[in-house]
């Protein structure tokens, strides 16, 4: 995309709270709708996003992601360790490093029995402080199991305080805008087929 990985992007310019409140809602609603189809993303960072010609976020990269079964309950582990909490848990460490411009290592492997192999979200004491920070307490939600998931986050987002009164027109607007592009691009493919489907019937009749 035009203005690449957000991590480069982030590396050369400084993001508005405008902007950023409107990345984060953009990044929850994602991680909502991916939830809602029993898919866990397990490797988010700011790597994992691409930015668009209009500055919306992109998530990239499901290689490590893990699938569950329809009848999964997602609050639980995969055979890995990873659960809607750790996905959630990630993104907030992605709203610390924008609001903070710092990034915030963590390792879900520090604590856990060098037989078990398997995930686990770090104690607080090994993550930073959120204290005086701009959506501090959500980022702190995020950290400590506050939200239940990913659409309890977006809820959050949306009535932040310092929140602009147009933050959540521009994200309908842009989400809108997306949806109707893509059924654009399938109606574009769709009539394509049905004139390849034509074309070689009338072949056959000749």
């Amino acid at each position: 995309m035009k203005n690449g990985e957000l991590r480069s992007y982030l590396e050369s310019h400084t993001a508005s709270r405008t902007l950023q409140l409107l990345w984060f809602c953009q990044m929850a609603h994602t991680l909502a709708h991916i939830h809602e189809r029993h898919v866990l993303v397990t490797d988010i960072s700011t790597r994992n996003f691409l930015l668009d010609d209009n500055m919306s976020l992109k998530l990239c990269d499901f290689s490590e992601a893990s699938v569950l079964p329809l009848q999964t309950n997602t609050e639980t582990a995969d055979d890995e360790g990873y659960t809607v909490a750790v996905d959630i848990g990630l993104l907030g460490v992605i709203m610390y490093e924008i609001v903070t411009g710092t990034r915030c290592e963590i390792d879900l492997y520090k604590d856990n029995d060098p037989r078990d192999g398997r995930a686990y979200w770090p104690d607080r004491s090994y993550l930073s402080s959120t204290e005086n920070l701009w959506l501090g307490p959500i980022i702190e939600a995020c950290w400590t199991g506050g939200f239940q998931d990913a659409r309890s986050l977006l809820e959050a987002l949306e009535t932040a305080e310092e929140q602009p009164p147009f933050i959540k027109t521009q994200f309908q607007f842009s989400f809108i805008r997306s949806t109707w592009r893509r059924i654009q691009e399938r109606s574009i493919m769709s009539m394509a087929i049905c004139r390849l489907i034509f074309c070689m019937r009338m072949r056959n009749h000749l």
